[in-house]
């Protein structure tokens, strides 16, 4: 049990302050006073494993400064071509830098295709740092590649191979993954190749979106990627492939010892496929010498060499959830497993103990997870492991083999994945598959490993689920709520998009979504998945918050930056109901997103429409006549929130702004600024009458109109009204009773 205490004070150690540091020393000394063995092997560990960390993330540091850089570098992982973008890790003067470039022209896009990894390429560009999360609770970027020991953005003008390459053995076995995915990609049909790529490579970027989401959405997506299981199965076939050619046990072994850290290369290092290989070799270890070593031995023993190897590995989701999913399967599982019981239930037992006991990690990290997967995973984990993965290496061997080969088994496999496509889409209707946790604060995901722990020791002693899941389901729920209201002007770069929380989750409301023009493309250069507001900002700002439901959703008017995006908020968010501007709706952008969500109730309004919950009131004072979605007919709404006035002014230019001037209702505590600071609005008559406190201008970084413009920021200073900006604080959030916090803090 030694290693499971080394395991957990690892874990902890790698997030511990200071202050932590001092506790533990503290605690170490009064452990060792009185003589309990077991608290001092832990806090000895965890003084070791923290103090490791410390010394570790204090080497992670850069050489380089930001700037002009042209230079050469060698091409060194992760390079993917999609569309017109071209991306790749690379090394220069012992640094890693993640280089992008646009590919100017389709002969360019084949000639950066046969590019190698050891190649060297003369590039010119600018060295940026990563930017920070600008919206609270997303994806942090430059977290990411910090991890990574990646520190600049290396945005290449021009870059050229200089028909000098560098092939170590690394670079070699990077090149054949590479070179067989392709062949992956362009031989086999575009039906099963992804399914292939992804379950003997663990490369993913093949997948369609769409299939990818429905089977995010089931939890049942991380059959996707090669698990513990896939390689437990190919190390048995290998084991018998091997025994059947007359090798010996003992040589046997030592072959797939040698050949698991190859395969891990293969994968692209993924997290679980190291999990399984440290302890198979452990496992194969204790068998060929006189010492026993048990599954969790082995398991602590794979968590520590790896953390060695890379402490900055217990950030990565995968490397959680594979850790802590396996700890409880060999902790629980063989003692609950024990009892009489067919296989049916034993395989839902392992799939109830894998998604309780990765609840908090998913929570966390996508602020949602899979209500149905307990039971999906019964019959997708067989489909997958015993179907599809031995299919894929069959479909492998014939490509490089036997080509002629191919037909039968892409028949097979692609009947196989249609049904399991066709059946995970039908799921997708049926509601409260998912639930949507949003991402608990720090005490409550603590709270839930606790209960996580609680409820595994309960099932052991007690045999019973049900009362003891009753803990967990209600620290999600309490986590959940939003207990004070919050108004959140998110950064959706050029655009508007701003969530009105009311307390106690009496309200939640959209005003716009954002969105970004599409220019039409070259079919080369378009990409398989494009960047999307929607999709990629909105839609996890509300998760995060806990919402899966919107009770209004307000498009001010049918412009892209303000609209664009509705289309993928629609169909991930539940719209309780659609609200635009009468006339709105003959603009092309709102007919494609209103023909695209044929089921959401919607509404027309004018000046004069209102609603109100509790003490919180929102009053539509323009536009009072039809029109026809533009600047000018945007929806403009005076609302009361937390006992002050708020005017959300959409994009009003000075037209509709002198129009209001004799509307008392305009006269506000907090502006939003009309048309993100364009000198077209926020006219000296206009802040005179308004008086506003604080004004709050949502525009894009370094856009190409710049807003906010010279002009408007003059009228506000003069006005002596204190000015916050999404482009410079990112996220403006203001909480009830508390006041403005940012994304950039």
């Amino acid at each position: 049990m030694t290693a499971a205490i080394a395991i957990i004070s690892a874990v902890i150690c790698t997030i511990i302050s200071i202050k932590t540091f001092l506790l533990l020393g503290i605690l170490l000394i009064l452990a060792l006073l009185f003589k309990r063995s077991n608290l001092v092997v832990f806090f000895s560990i965890a003084l070791a494993a923290g103090g490791f960390f410390w010394f570790s993330d204090n080497q992670n540091q850069s050489a380089l400064e930001s700037g002009e850089l042209d230079a050469t570098a060698t091409l060194n992982d992760g390079m993917t071509i999609d569309g017109d973008a071209f991306r790749a890790q690379v090394m220069y003067r012992g640094e890693r830098l993640q280089l992008s470039y646009k590919i100017a022209s389709e002969k360019e896009q084949q000639q950066l295709k046969r590019l190698k990894y050891g190649d060297q390429l003369q590039i010119n560009g600018v060295l940026e740092a990563p930017e920070m999360n600008r919206n609270k609770a997303q994806f942090n970027y430059q977290a990411f590649l910090y991890h990574k020991k990646v520190h600049w953005l290396w945005k290449a003008n021009s870059l050229k191979s200089t028909q000098v390459s560098d092939e170590s053995l690394l670079h070699t076995l990077k090149n054949f993954r590479k070179s067989q995915l392709e062949k992956i990609d362009v031989t086999l049909d575009n039906k099963i190749a992804p399914y292939v790529a992804s379950l003997i490579y663990g490369d993913r970027s093949y997948v369609d979106a769409t299939v990818y989401d429905n089977y995010q959405r089931l939890g049942v997506v991380h059959l996707l990627a090669i698990s513990g299981l896939h390689v437990n199965l190919i190390v048995s076939g290998f084991l018998l492939l091997l025994r059947r050619l007359g090798f010996q046990i003992e040589k046997t072994a030592i072959t797939i010892m040698c050949l698991l850290p190859v395969y891990c290369l293969m994968t692209g290092g993924n997290a679980p496929v190291v999990r399984a290989a440290v302890m198979t070799i452990c496992l194969m270890l204790g068998n060929l010498l006189p010492i026993r070593i048990t599954s969790l031995q082995a398991l602590c023993c794979s968590f520590i060499l790896v953390f060695l190897f890379s402490p900055y590995c217990v950030f990565e989701i995968g490397f959680q959830l594979s850790y802590a999913v396996s700890f409880a399967i060999i902790l629980s599982g063989r003692k609950i497993m024990r009892r009489k019981s067919s296989n049916l239930l034993n395989s839902l037992y392992v799939s109830l103990i894998s998604t309780i006991s990765g609840i908090a990690v998913m929570s966390y990290h996508f602020y949602e997870f899979s209500i149905v997967g307990v039971f999906l995973n019964i019959i997708y984990v067989p489909l997958f492991t015993f179907i599809l993965l031995p299919l894929s290496f069959l479909l492998l061997f014939c490509l490089n083999v036997m080509p002629i080969l191919l037909v039968v088994p892409t028949a097979i496999m692609k009947i196989a994945v249609t049904v399991s496509e066709t059946f995970a889409v039908l799921l997708q209707s049926i509601p409260f598959t998912t639930w949507v946790t949003g991402r608990p604060s720090d005490v409550f995901v603590i709270l839930l490993v606790i209960l996580t722990f609680f409820f595994f020791y309960q099932w052991e002693k007690t045999g019973k689920v049900c009362r003891y899941l009753i803990p967990i389901a209600l620290c999600l729920f309490i986590s959940s709520i939003n207990w004070t209201g919050k108004v959140s002007l998110i950064d959706v770069g050029q655009g508007d998009s701003i969530l009105i929380q009311l307390p106690w989750n009496k309200g939640n409301y959209v005003i716009d979504v954002g969105g970004q023009m599409a220019f039409e493309k070259e079919e080369w250069a378009e990409r398989k998945e494009p960047f999307s507001v929607g999709k990629n900002i909105v839609v996890p700002v509300l998760k995060s918050r806990g919402i899966s439901k919107v009770d209004k959703l307000i498009v001010t008017h049918s412009d892209a930056d303000h609209m664009e995006g509705l289309i993928d908020v629609g169909h991930m968010i539940r719209i309780k109901e659609l609200i635009y501007a009468d006339g709105g709706e003959t603009k092309s952008i709102m007919k494609k997103a209103l023909q695209a969500l044929p089921e959401t109730p919607t509404r027309k309004v004018v000046a004069g429409y209102s609603w109100r919950q509790g003490e919180s009131t929102f009053q539509v004072i323009s536009p009072k006549v039809r029109g026809e979605g533009g600047n000018n007919d945007s929806i403009v709404i005076a609302a009361t929130l937390d006992n002050k006035k708020w005017l959300f002014t959409g994009d009003i230019e000075a037209e509709t702004e002198q129009a209001l001037l004799d509307n008392p209702l305009i006269k506000a505590d907090i502006l939003k600024v009309g048309h993100h600071g364009s000198k077209t609005s926020t006219t000296p008559p206009f802040i005179d009458k308004v008086k506003p406190d604080i004004a709050i201008i949502s525009c894009g970084m370094g856009n190409r109109f710049g807003h906010p413009r010279e002009e408007t920021l003059m009228t506000l200073e003069d006005a002596q009204v204190t000015i916050y900006r999404t482009d410079l604080q990112g996220e403006v959030r203001y909480t009830f009773s508390k006041g403005f916090s940012f994304g950039l803090e």
